[in-house]
Order: C-alpha cells, then structure tokens, then sequence
C-alpha cells in the first residue's frame, strides 16, 4: 500500500499488483470492475469466481457513490488490488460520510448489505475509521488442488490400517518445510477425513503460500519411513508479531500414545523463546480432555471458554467417532514463553475478579484499574475503529475494536444485527484492556446478550478482552469436557455470564 491508503497494512506478506484512483461517477464503474476481473483472472481466478468478485466490487462501489458521497461526482475512492500469501485481496478506500447508525437502521443507508455476503468472497474485512474514512477488503482464496484429488483412497480413516507403530521406533522432529505442505494435507485426512475444521489444510499451496509469507510455522515428526506423522503450527497476525496462536495439532492415529504432541510442543516452545515470541495461545478442543491436559502439562493455562465455537462435524479418529451435530466448545488456552511487562487494565467490573483469577494462574501482573459506572454518559472524544472479520467456514464473525470513539456501540449494535439477520452463529467482540473505556462499552455489551470469553494478552500488543454472543445457537454444559479445577471454576463463571445476560 502507498502512504495514502487509510487503513495500510503493509507487510513483507503482501505484494501490491495495482492501485486505481477513481472519480465516484458510475459512468466508470464498468471500466473499474472489468480491470479488476482480469487482473483477477491473470491472478488465477477462474472465470464464474471472477464474475462473481465483479459484481461485489461493483455493488459496493455503488453504495459508496450513493450513500457515502451523496452523489457528489467530485469525490474520488481508492481501489487496491494485492496478492497475500495464496490470495487476492481488493481494499476499498472512501472517504465518505462518517456513518449514521440510526439512518442505516432505518433504511435510509444500506451501505452495510454487501459486506456480508458470503459466497462471493472468502473473507470480508471492513473498517470503520469514522471522519477519516472506511476501507473495505475483499479476499478470495486462488485456486489450489484439494488433497481429495491426490491422496490414495487407501489413506482414507475408514480404510487405514490403524495398528499402533512400534514404541521403540526411530522419529525425526523438525521445522516443517513449506514444499512439504501436502503431506501436511495427507495427514490431517488419514487422521480426519474431510471433517476438519480449519478447511485451508487440504490446500497445500495455500498452506505453503502462508508459510514463506512468515504467517504460519509448522513443526513436525517423521517416522522412520520419512511420512509426516505428527504437525502443530504457530499461525501470526503479521511475520512481526509477538504473540501466535498455536493450532493444527495432528497426531497419526498410529502413533496415538507415543507423546509426539509432548515432543512437537517442547519443539514449538523452544523456538517461540529463541524468537522472542512472548506468548502462545491457542484452542483445545472440549469432546474429550486429552487436548486440554496436554497443553496444561506443558505450561499452558485456561484463559476462557468459548462455547459453540465450532460446527459439530470433525470426527476424532481413534478418539471418537460420533458425529456431533451440535456445535462443539473449546478451551481457550495460553503459554507465557517470556515474562511480560507489567501494565493496568480497565475490564469491565463484572469481569474484575475473575481476570485477577486468571492472571494470578498465569504468573502475569497487572492493575485492574476500577472504572467508576458513572461514566456510561461520557462518551469518548476520539474516532472509533473496528474491523470486522468473517469467517464462513466456522460460521463466525469477529468484531476486532482497534479504538473506542463516539460510535462504537451503536455500531457494534448494528453489525450484531445485520450478522444475525445473515445467520451468523457465533459473533466475537475484542477490546483493548488497556482502553479506560472498554469498562464501560463492556456492560453496554453486555446488555445487548454479549458474554465473557475470555482474555488473551499482549495480542496485537495489547490485553484484549473476548466477549461472545451466540445466535440461537444450543450449548449442553455437560458435552463440554474440562481437565482442571480452574477450568471448571472458569468454564461455570462463563455459563453462569451467559445466564444473567441472556435472563
């Protein structure tokens, strides 16, 4: 991105391919959107899915010219056009009308409809910077041959031979290296069919594409035949990031009981401390609490529960194999790997104790900071600034609030809206707790039916607090397996939260 983007997010990551300045006079929106298509195309795009990234573009384009601009042809929009990793990225920069959330409810401005739509893109980021501008990002994934298409059908777990390797057997842990992604892909099908979760895993150049981007690191063992057996990663925000999430932990079902996870997380943490990554999050599941006791073995802590975070359709090899049609928890948890600076949080009162809880368990200090009630009707001088992320595969969206202004609840109130009227199943809020005003936006929140979730620190180089809200979504407390006492204390005050905001 140039230095007159709104919202840049230059990385080593991300590879500009054009950027067009242009008049908001629908008598150029064709000529903007069939650019946009055959660069696409050129890109890698087939043609139904660049007809389809054309029509978005060009919806979106129109609400700005309309609703944004008022029809004022003497203001102009920014349109990007970048490669990140293994996708196309189009980021559409105004800078229109702040956004009236009371019009917009009203109907008056439907500026929002296009954002969500989930079958013309992959991900829809958008930004609100309130006076200075909105950006809008469109992704989609390039094409990549799904491991379906190249995996022996005798690989398959149904017809795998799962006889336990041999305990004594010779195993190799090392960096996984970025051609080898679709062995990657082979294991997490022997292991899960095509019931896993995080769906880019069967993409092996979307995989590698991530990995020489500096966006995941993967760690792996072989046995003694040279096959992958054994996988976790560290997935970053940015190749700059300080903080990871640490997921895509695979075990063969062969070698089930032989403490490769044990051995691929040493591995994983002597690195992360080599690199100077201060902490590690990531989810364990709540089918079963083998997951969460292995990462509590290796320094990990339960920082919250998101419950019905996932869609009920992975079957755990060798674990178990029923079939869940509901939709599966699971623990939130977090490794400190380098000691984190001390510094003062302002968490909502409700949420006070329990984060001193959680901080204490995790040998973390922070001053929580009270924050007085009687502040609800000061509202914040600054602008606002949130981004929202959709994730179709989980059914998901996350509202990441980068900085609290005069709007932010309304337009908090509004997206929980609009995402629920699209089906949205599970809806995330993350706030700074280094944000005096996050105490008082959470019991706002909180009103509107949003619950705790839970804490991750130094993420994006602040503690953010995780508050959930599930759209008619069922949740069976006692589906939700939990290896600690903490755990349980922890998962109980989440489920008792869910209760007073939903009475």
């Amino acid at each position: 991105m140039t230095e007159n983007s709104i919202y840049s997010q230059t990385e080593a990551s991300e590879i500009q391919i054009a950027r067009l300045t242009v008049l908001a006079d629908d008598r150029y929106l064709d000529a903007v959107t069939d650019l946009i298509a055959d660069i696409a195309k050129v890109t890698g795009l087939d043609e139904e899915s660049a007809r389809k990234l054309d029509a978005i573009i060009d919806e979106v384009l129109q609400k700005i010219f309309e609703y944004g601009y008022e029809g004022d042809t003497t203001q102009s929009v920014h349109v990007v056009v970048s490669r990140r990793a293994h996708s196309l990225v189009v980021g559409i920069e105004d800078k229109g009308l702040p956004f009236d959330y009371l019009t917009i409810e009203q109907g008056g401005d439907p500026r929002f409809s296009s954002f969500l739509s989930k079958g013309y893109a992959d991900q829809v980021h958008f930004v609100n910077l309130g006076p200075s501008g909105n950006r809008v990002e469109l992704v989609k994934e390039l094409p990549s041959a799904e491991v379906r298409y190249q995996s022996d059908p005798a690989e398959h777990p149904k017809a795998l031979d799962i006889a336990e390797a041999h305990p004594e057997e010779a195993l190799t842990t090392r960096i996984m290296r970025p051609e080898e992604a679709v062995d990657l892909a082979r294991l997490v099908y022997r292991c899960y069919g095509y019931t896993y979760p995080s769906e880019f895993v069967y993409y092996p150049q979307q995989v590698e594409a991530k990995q020489r981007a500096g966006l995941m690191k993967s760690f792996a063992v072989y046995n003694s035949r040279g096959e992958m057996i054994g996988h976790i990663a560290l997935t970053f925000d940015g190749p700059s990031a300080k903080v990871a999430e640490s997921g895509q932990a695979i075990v063969d079902p062969r070698y089930r009981g032989h403490k490769l996870f044990e051995r691929m997380k040493h591995f994983l943490l002597d690195y992360a401390v080599t690199n100077q990554i201060i902490g590690i999050y990531g989810e364990a599941v709540t089918v079963h609490p083998y997951s969460q006791k292995g990462n509590l073995a290796l320094g990990a802590h339960e920082v919250g529960f998101l419950v019905g975070y996932s869609p009920g359709t992975v079957s755990f090899r060798s674990i178990t194999d029923q079939k869940r049609p509901t939709r599966q928890s699971v623990a939130l948890m977090y490794t400190s790997t380098l000691k984190s600076a001390s510094a003062s949080i302002f968490p909502p009162s409700e949420y006070r104790s329990i984060l001193a809880q959680i901080y204490v368990v995790l040998g973390i200090e922070r001053e929580i900071v009270e924050v007085k009630v009687d502040r609800t009707n000061e509202r914040p001088q600054q602008t606002g600034r949130i981004k929202i992320s959709i994730r179709p595969d989980h059914n998901q969206a996350l509202l990441n609030v980068e900085a609290i202004g005069q709007s932010t609840f309304d337009e908090i109130r509004f997206h929980l809206k609009q995402l629920c009227l699209n089906h949205f199943e599970c809806i995330y809020v993350d706030l700074p707790l280094s944000n005096d005003q996050t105490g008082v936006l959470g019991p706002q929140l909180r009103k509107l039916g949003f619950f705790f979730g839970g804490v991750i620190p130094q993420l994006r180089d602040v503690d953010v607090l995780r508050l959930q809200y599930l759209n008619n979504v069922e949740i069976s407390p006692e589906d939700i397996a939990v290896a600690s006492d903490f755990g349980r204390a922890l998962l109980d005050f989440i489920l008792q939260d869910k209760s007073d905001v939903t009475a």
